[in-house]
């Protein structure tokens, strides 16, 4: 395991070795935060706020309990007079197979700006990135992180029934879970905030339909139709498509698993075997190895490409003119709002939350690029 400081925030990064996984463990003093006193007082964490905080609305039983408590474990100030950990939230980033460096770089610059309102507050949040997407991994880094103490996750994992059964243990154990770029629906999560991949595709799908000509062919290179987000921005495209009267024998649809080589090979393939390709929908990250691959291509220089995912750099091939547009999902609110959204949730269990925020679809061209 290795730990790195980024920007004020302290991202864990557990990293398997050998053939066997050996991982080492983190040794941290164990911090007392609101969950621990109530899961010993045997109330909610609301309940506990209220006493630490003088509130009404709690019986004098309740209240002694919860002081005596918190007096014992130590919660209050410490010795040097900074305040302990209020809470700690745990943010579970899935693998590099699927995030990209750009989109963690995107993405951990709407957490930070989170942190640095939270933390003067008494929160820690700590970053913790798997090397995959396997949900049993994603249950060793949480349990690992819970061994201190664990107050809220937020976490982006792949849609599957071990996915959801580990977000459902959480959410049973009283800690609040909040979802984000690729939802959990079934699981008991308290909130996803994302965007909608579906609308996402036909967003990009209607911008194509009026390029191609009739006869024209669509090439969609998906990254992993495994993933719920990657498979519904394919689905909402090829329905656009075929509402735009472009029929299936007009779409053909590959998969590159976010690899940059393997997506150059996959275009590359299709360019030269089919030769009425003249839009390519670009629904993974891969974005650079199809434009790559495009360019050398002969012939195929007016080729329509439309991605997914406004970084470093795609904002570059777009100001180069080697894409056309960008679909974009808004990543920055994505790190931001659910860390912001937990801590609301943490501090009034009671308060109504809307089990989805839709983060915003933008078209971006090299005209309106920021």
């Amino acid at each position: 395991m290795t730990t790195a400081k980024n920007n004020d925030i302290n991202i864990l990064c557990l990293r398997h070795e050998g053939k066997h996984k050996h991982t080492k463990r983190l040794i941290a003093m164990r911090k007392v935060t609101i969950q621990m006193i109530a899961e010993r007082a045997g109330v909610s964490r609301g309940t506990v706020d209220r006493v630490l905080h003088d509130r009404p609305s709690v019986t004098p039983e309740i209240r002694e309990r919860v002081q005596r408590l918190a007096k014992q474990l130590g919660y209050g100030e410490a010795d040097d007079g900074t305040p302990r950990v209020r809470a700690r939230i745990g943010v579970f980033l899935p693998g590099s197979d699927w995030f990209s460096a750009d989109l963690k770089r995107e993405w951990l610059d709407g957490v930070h700006d989170a942190q640095r309102i939270i933390e003067p507050l008494g929160y820690e949040v700590g970053v913790i990135e798997c090397e995959t997407d396997l949900p049993n991994e994603l249950a060793e880094q949480i349990e690992r992180f819970r061994t201190d103490g664990m107050d809220g996750a937020v976490v982006s994992a792949r849609n599957t029934p071990a996915a959801q059964r580990l977000i459902r243990r959480l959410t049973e154990a009283n800690i609040p879970v909040i979802t984000f770029n690729s939802d959990l629906p079934n699981s008991g999560r308290s909130c996803f905030v994302g965007q909608d991949p579906y609308r996402s595709g036909r967003v990009a799908a209607d911008l194509i339909s009026k390029y191609i000509r009739p006869g024209d062919k669509i090439l969609i290179v998906a990254g992993n139709l495994e993933i719920d987000s990657h498979a519904q921005r394919v689905s909402g495209f090829r329905d656009k498509c075929l509402a735009e009267g472009i029929g299936e024998n007009r779409l053909i649809v590959v998969q590159s698993f976010n690899e940059y080589v393997l997506t150059y090979e996959k275009v590359n393939e299709q360019l030269k075997q089919t030769g009425s390709i003249r839009a390519i929908y670009m629904a993974n990250e891969s974005v650079a190895a199809c434009a790559e691959a495009v360019a050398h291509s002969v012939g195929k220089e007016n080729i329509m490409i439309v991605g997914n995912d406004l970084t470093a750099v795609t904002r570059r091939l777009l100001k180069e003119a080697k894409i056309d547009f960008v679909i974009e999902q808004d990543l920055y609110q994505q790190g931001y709002q659910p860390i912001i959204l937990l801590k609301e949730l943490l501090e009034q269990p009671v308060k109504p939350i809307k089990p989805v925020l839709l983060t915003e679809i933008g078209i971006i061209n090299a005209e309106n690029i920021r």
